[in-house]
């Protein structure tokens, strides 16, 4: 279960007595493995699928995501449900946050107004290569359906276009391989620069909705703390 929709209700010193008792329960050297890795992850660059429903292609996109520090996953469902493999996710989507859209048109104006670029992959010979790709500005990486790519009105809102050159006869890499060159190239760039890691806040925020779902002892405690606070209707989770 996602805790993380309490976080805005807490109190400030609701939220340092939850953190406290949870670090209590959760064991020193993986509050330790967090921190490291709020170190790394970035807001800068996000990744936005569009219907792409193949279970095993939606698990290995978010798993790279997060394997290359990409926090946010936004998911545009026009007609595909969007429904990764578990086995194929093995636990990475518990540390991304994931943003539903009912359309591309609604992803694209909630990222304009925050200041990103949209970059939508497409097989268009007019399209800037990846490596050309600028990073100076916070980056959406736009991945299209497994058979027909991104649809019309999301080539539309994009800023630009990119492509991954390719050498050979075949001109399209299946969305999870792409997915996978694309942020290896862009998160090393972006970490050449500045001020691409996340500020102290939002560390604090999304270091605490790990611990709260951190093992059942932890679900628990969060259980039990959210209910003397007298935020109802929350139940204990089951183990896994």
């Amino acid at each position: 279960m996602d805790y993380s929709h309490f976080l805005p209700r807490l109190r400030p010193e609701h939220r340092q007595e939850l953190e406290a008792r949870l670090s209590g329960v959760v064991l020193p050297r993986r509050i330790e493995r967090m921190n490291s890795v709020l170190a790394r992850r970035t807001r800068r660059l996000t990744v936005i699928f569009e219907d792409v429903y193949h279970p095993h292609n939606a698990g290995a996109v978010m798993r790279t995501a997060e394997c290359f520090g990409v926090q946010d996953i936004h998911v545009v469902e026009n007609e595909k449900r969007f429904r990764p493999a578990t086995d194929v996710v093995r636990g990475a989507a518990r540390w991304l946050t994931l943003h539903r859209h009912r359309g591309f048109a609604d992803a694209a104006t909630q990222l304009h107004e925050r200041g990103f670029r949209l970059a939508a992959t497409s097989v268009d010979p007019a399209s800037v290569p990846l490596d050309e790709v600028p990073v100076d500005t916070p980056l959406a990486i736009c991945f299209g359906t497994e058979e027909t790519g991104l649809s019309a009105a999301a080539l539309e809102a994009a800023d630009l276009h990119v492509h991954v050159p390719m050498a050979g006869f075949t001109e399209s890499l299946n969305v999870s391989v792409t997915a996978a060159l694309c942020l290896h190239d862009l998160t090393s760039r972006l970490r050449s620069g500045a001020d691409w890691q996340l500020d102290a806040a939002e560390r604090d925020e999304l270091r605490l909705t790990w611990l709260m779902q951190e093992g059942l002892k932890a679900r628990a405690l969060t259980v039990q703390m959210l209910r003397e606070w007298n935020l109802v209707g929350v139940d204990v989770p089951p183990a896994g």
